[in-house]
C-alpha cells in the first residue's frame, strides 16, 4: 500500500471491492473513462493488458471494506439470522478485497486504501454525474468505484 502525496499515476483503478463482481471505474489523466463489473480475474487481466500497452504509472484506489465492523448500527436487524446474514456478506467482500490486494502486492502494483464515507456517490446518482461528466449507465457499485477513483485522482 502507498500513500498519496502527488498524483503520479495517470490511470486509476477505483473498486468497490465485493464477492461476486467489484465496481471498477477508470481514469485516466485525471478523467472518468470507463464503468464496468469484473471479477477479480477479469479485473486483473484488464490491468496486465494495461501494463503491456505501456501503461506503467497506475493505481488501484480501493474502498477499504476491512475498516467496517462486522455489523454496524444501519445494519442493526431485528432477527439474528438476518444479521448474521448480512454480517457474512461483509465478510465476503473483506475477503474479495485481500484476495484483490495479494494479487497486487504479488505483481507489484500499487495500492491505496479509502475508509468507507457515507458520503460516496453510491446512492447519489445526480451528484455522481455532475462531478465527473459521466452520460452513461451507473450502478452503486460503479459509482462506489468513481468515487474512490476520483479520491485518488484529485
Amino acid at each position: 500500500m502507498i500513500t498519496l502525496t502527488s498524483n503520479k499515476y495517470r490511470l486509476i483503478y477505483g473498486v468497490d471491492p465485493d464477492s461476486k463482481a467489484h465496481g471498477v471505474a477508470i481514469f485516466f489523466d485525471g478523467q472518468l473513462k470507463e464503468l464496468m463489473m469484473l471479477t477479480l480475474v477479469e479485473l486483473i487481466e484488464v490491468a496486465r493488458v494495461d501494463r503491456e500497452l505501456g501503461y506503467k504509472h497506475t493505481l488501484f484506489s480501493i474502498e477499504d471494506t476491512t475498516a467496517n465492523k462486522f455489523v454496524y448500527r444501519r445494519n442493526t436487524q431485528s432477527s439474528k439470522a438476518l444479521q448474521s446474514n448480512i454480517a457474512m456478506r461483509i465478510g465476503m467482500c473483506q475477503q474479495s478485497q485481500v484476495e484483490l490486494m495479494r494479487v497486487l502486492d504479488s505483481f507489484d502494483i500499487p495500492y491505496v486504501l479509502h475508509k468507507p464515507t457515507v458520503k460516496n456517490w453510491a446512492d447519489e446518482k445526480a451528484l455522481f454525474m455532475k462531478v465527473t461528466g459521466w452520460k452513461g449507465s451507473s450502478n452503486v457499485d460503479t459509482r462506489s468505484a468513481a468515487y474512490m477513483g476520483f479520491l485518488a485522482a484529485k
